[in-house]
């Protein structure tokens, strides 16, 4: 009865906590009843959009979005998040309205990050006082705090990290090399559908685990072996993510996102900790961390190496870390990378984690008055963290909101400001992409044509000209689009960003666009559904049936090292 409780505990604390802290941040927007559009509202809310009226529609197109960006046949969530994109397209097809749709997800996105945290505090061995602290730092610090006055998304990326991270203590907290590796493949795996960049952090974050553990293993070859099953996982359930890039990517010129200086996006010293700025108090207690580790080494290999791997990811995202200098070398990772802060994702729950332990070890060695100290001075930067960004959200909201409208209301079809993915028929800069026509896409532009989803997941377009002109339809064209122009198949000549001239005929004018994916995509993209399908049974039969343990599919670790 007492590990009954204890496992419920477990569950409800870790919920609890989100559900408080994402109530608190949610304040602004609950005493004016709106929803806001922030930094990154535009962009990831129109790929929701477009999942909404597939399901509203039952018109759906996997690759060819043809209902968000301006109805142009983008392709978007088939490289960014897919099957997330289709669970929070879902989830705005129950809500119904932005507003709801923002508080919902923003309780999804802090329960998920408390859980994983606690979860990561208790794999530690922590007290669960000392987890609810770590938690609550957590929760306050960095991209998660961001959610509410950003809709950044390496948020979600954030909030996954932790359950990362608890594969990494797997693979080092054993000697034989026998880590869970259908957890780290499907952990691994569940980052790429929701935030592929944070996919990659999370592999940087997992190399030095992997590296100590090798050291460590009494039997690499086992250690090895598993990290290939992991890894074989990994590639099945995202197989539709690895699969669109191949087929995209190979096949066009897929425009880059804007660049950003990276020195100017790493993190400083500010008065509130979000995604670029940090509280001096912070950094304080991170020194302190470092500087008892240094001095007790050999109290924990554990802890050490937490907050080593966690003080070097600070560094590299901070202004500390010569980003002016790497830009001028390798001028791409501005494009790519962009922002250095990106790798607190990292550093803040492995220096948490690791301050948890320190409370730990000091709570064994010393009376409680050294413990209770450490609480009241975490607790006092939590509310002051808390404070401060809650007066940060509460003014971005009063300056941001746009009342609780419908999708329909909320989706701005002027696109000119986000030129990912579009296919450009020569390099060009993001920035050079709006001179070269996404200006010109406005909503006036489109409103002589006529648009139209199909059954089959294609976009109809009809329009009347006066005269025989040539015009550049509003739609974009990649490698595997088709266009059937008044008809008639067309491989018409494209503008630098993929928009296709057609010679317009008087009276009325039909184009419809498709995408046409290839045999071995469609094979790719079951094989990445009925692998998370059969994970969901498998997971369902672990939960409700006693005598059935998933582990089971992970083979006797002892018979195999013997073996090799």
């Amino acid at each position: 009865m007492q590990i009954t409780k204890k496992k419920y505990y477990d569950y409800l604390v870790p919920f609890a906590l989100g559900l408080i802290l994402a109530t608190i941040l949610l304040i602004p927007q609950f005493q004016i009843h709106t929803g806001v559009k922030l930094s990154d509202t535009q962009f990831h809310f129109n790929r929701f959009y477009d999942v909404y009226e597939q399901f509203k529609n039952h018109n759906f197109s996997y690759f060819q979005m043809n209902y968000g960006f301006g109805q142009t046949g983008r392709v978007v969530n088939a490289v960014y998040g897919p099957f997330f994109s289709y669970i929070l397209g879902f989830l705005l097809f129950i809500t119904g309205s932005w507003f709801k749709f923002q508080v919902l997800i923003t309780y999804i996105v802090f329960i998920i990050g408390s859980y994983g945290m606690y979860r990561l505090s208790l794999k530690l061995k922590t007290s669960r006082i000392t987890a609810i602290v770590v938690t609550l730092l957590f929760l306050t610090t960095g991209y998660m705090s961001s959610w509410t006055n950003s809709n950044s998304f390496s948020t979600w990326g954030a909030a996954l990290v932790p359950y990362v991270l608890i594969q990494a203590v797997n693979l080092v907290d054993n000697d034989k090399g026998d880590f869970n590796w259908i957890g780290l493949g499907i952990t691994m795996a569940v980052v790429a559908q929701v935030h592929l960049l944070s996919t990659v952090i999370c592999v940087l974050a997992l190399v030095p685990f992997f590296t100590y553990s090798l050291c460590q293993s009494k039997n690499k070859a086992v250690l090895c072996l598993n990290l290939v099953k992991a890894v074989v996982v990994f590639l099945v359930l995202t197989a539709n993510v690895w699969g669109a890039f191949l087929l995209l990517y190979s096949t066009n010129h897929m425009a880059p996102t804007y660049d950003y200086p990276l020195s100017s996006t790493a993190i400083t010293v500010g008065v509130i900790s979000v995604w670029n700025t940090i509280l001096d108090s912070i950094l304080v207690i991170f020194f302190v961390q470092l500087c008892y580790v240094l001095t007790n080494f050999k109290e924990s290999k554990l802890n050490n190496l937490i907050t080593i791997e966690g003080i070097v990811f600070l560094f590299l995202s901070s202004q500390l870390f010569p980003w002016t200098f790497i830009e001028t070398k390798f001028p791409v990772l501005k494009s790519t990378f962009q922002f250095p802060n990106r790798l607190t994702t990292i550093a803040y729950p492995l220096l948490f984690a690791a301050i948890g332990v320190t409370i730990t070890e000091l709570s064994k060695k010393y009376d409680n008055k050294i413990t209770n100290l450490s609480y009241l001075l975490l607790v006092g930067i939590i509310l002051s963290n808390l404070s401060a960004n809650y007066i940060f959200t509460n003014h971005r909201v009063k300056e941001n909101s746009i009342g609780e409208v419908t999708p329909q209301e909320f989706i701005d079809n002027n696109i000119s400001k986000a030129p990912e993915y579009l296919p450009i028929q020569k390099k060009l800069a993001a920035g050079e992409i709006q001179n070269n026509g996404l200006n010109d896409l406005s909503p006036d532009s489109n409103k002589k044509f006529n648009k139209k989803v199909l059954s089959s997941g294609s976009l109809k377009l009809s329009w009347q000209s006066k005269k025989r002109e040539v015009i550049v339809l509003p739609i974009f064209m990649y490698h595997q689009s088709q266009l059937i122009f008044n008809n008639k198949r067309l491989n018409p000549n494209l503008t630098a960003i993929g928009m296709p001239f057609v010679q317009s005929e008087p009276g009325e004018n039909t184009a419809i666009l498709s995408f046409k994916m290839p045999l071995w995509f469609t094979i790719l993209l079951y094989i990445s559904l009925v692998g998370w399908l059969l994970i969901i049974v498998l997971k369902i039969l672990d939960i409700f049936l006693p005598n059935f343990k998933l582990n089971k599919f992970n083979f006797d670790q002892k018979k195999v090292g013997s073996k090799l």
